[in-house]
């Protein structure tokens, strides 16, 4: 489980900001909200808030590419490659040219770990990772660019594999490639992040975990079960195997299954007559698909474990649906479980649906980098209304717009009018 993630000079980072899922001391949800690994406890789920290029898609994007570059760099790159989406902070020239900064701590099987590495597009500068026991860190290796420092009794697995690493790879990766147990161990930690692309075209993860989950008989029901509890009319789902010759000219994902859903019919008298097929990527809302989509991934990670980090998690939903998710997950999750997702839906910044440690908020600086921080840095009771507190601009992280369409007025009518009102 992730203890706390940092990124720096990476897209609309300039300064390092720190994701910290450890839980405070305050007593909401303490039975709920939270889980303890050892000592340690830990929150169940993160929700960002901050105005439109405020940072949230950003951050997460700095997490997908630290798991990304992990897994991949020692697979896919080669010898003479510059590193691909290295992207530093571009809007001050200390920082266009220094490498980006990824950091992050966690947990496997109750042993705590904090790996990292400082990369700039020609070399990794900088590699680490530490085992902590108690209350120290121990360096299990150090590196900077071509040089390192090897604990030989902790980490057994990179004696002498030092001398095999390109520059334009993590060393971590290149020892999971030669079959080092613990790098192994890291990596596959690293694989249960997902960052699902749940969207409604013919892009991305098309239904992917959903539908492999509808392929065995006895997820049917669960899957048919979190539909209709949903609230979205749909009677029974049934998968079919296709071979399409030319998918994409009927504008159909390149898929071998399509999804059927099956909605109720009545008569003129408003009585049950039967029910009628529907095509869930041709006939059904964008919303459903989507809600289908995202079952996938939370199913997989109740029953395997694993971290879902997901980008706009209200996008298309109610706000019931969104509460729902969230409080639901907050409430049956387990110890091996997290989730972290952006938000635009403001009435879940309330004491009855999150702890204020869960809730974070990115401002971004008037000289254009982001700066993320929790609400429960700021000395508010936990009965203050946090929704009106944010969208009076209390904490920040709101757009301040003022007469959006005034410009276009003045252009269309050729005479100046009364400013639009204050969003």
């Amino acid at each position: 489980m992730i203890i706390q993630f940092t990124v720096g000079n990476f897209k609309v980072f300039k300064e390092k900001v720190t994701l910290d899922m450890r839980a405070t001391g305050i007593s909401e949800h303490k039975d709920t909200h939270i889980f303890n690994i050892g000592k340690e406890k830990l929150l169940k789920s993160a929700v960002i808030y901050g105005k439109n290029a405020g940072g949230k898609s950003k951050l997460i994007d700095a997490m997908q590419y630290m798991r990304d570059f992990v897994i991949h760099s020692s697979k896919e790159s080669q010898s003479n490659e510059s590193i691909i989406w290295v992207d530093p902070f571009r809007l001050s020239t200390a920082t266009k040219d220094a490498p980006s900064f990824f950091d992050i701590e966690f947990f496997i099987n109750d042993i705590r770990y904090r790996y990292g590495f400082e990369v700039s597009k020609e070399r990794v500068e900088k590699e680490w990772l530490f085992e902590r026991k108690k209350r120290k860190e121990y360096p299990l290796f150090l590196r900077i660019e071509d040089e390192f420092q090897m604990d030989k009794k902790r980490f057994k697995e990179g004696v002498k594999r030092e001398e095999f690493v390109r520059s334009n790879v993590l060393f971590l990766s290149l020892a999971a490639q030669l079959n080092g147990e613990l790098s192994q161990k890291i990596i596959a930690w690293f694989d249960k992040i997902t960052f699902p692309h749940v969207i409604c075209n013919d892009e991305g993860d098309w239904l992917g975990k959903t539908v492999r989950f509808l392929q065995d008989e006895k997820y049917k029901s669960i899957i048919l079960s979190i539909l209709k509890t949903a609230d979205l009319d749909i009677e029974d789902i049934e998968l079919k195997e296709i071979y399409p010759v030319n998918p994409r000219k009927n504008g159909l994902p390149n898929e071998k299954y399509a999804v059927t859903t099956f909605h109720s019919v009545y008569d003129e008298k408003n009585q049950y007559v039967g029910r009628e097929s529907f095509d869930l990527h041709k006939d059904e809302s964008g919303g459903t698909i989507r809600f289908f989509n995202l079952i996938g991934y939370f199913l997989d990670v109740f029953l395997n474990g694993g971290i879902i980090v997901l980008d706009e998690m209200d996008s298309r939903f109610h706000t019931f649906l969104t509460k729902t998710m969230l409080r639901q997950f907050n409430k049956k999750s387990n110890d091996k479980t997290q989730l972290i997702c952006s938000l635009q839906d403001t009435s879940i910044q309330n004491v009855r649906m999150l702890r204020r440690d869960q809730i974070f908020l990115l401002s971004k600086h008037m000289l254009g980098s982001s700066k993320l921080h929790s609400l429960v840095e700021y000395k508010i009771r936990n009965d203050h209304d946090y929704e009106k507190n944010y969208l009076r601009g209390k904490y920040a992280a709101i757009p301040m717009i003022d007469g959006l369409l005034y410009p276009i007025n003045i252009h269309t009518n050729g005479k100046k009018e009364e400013k639009a009102e204050t969003v």
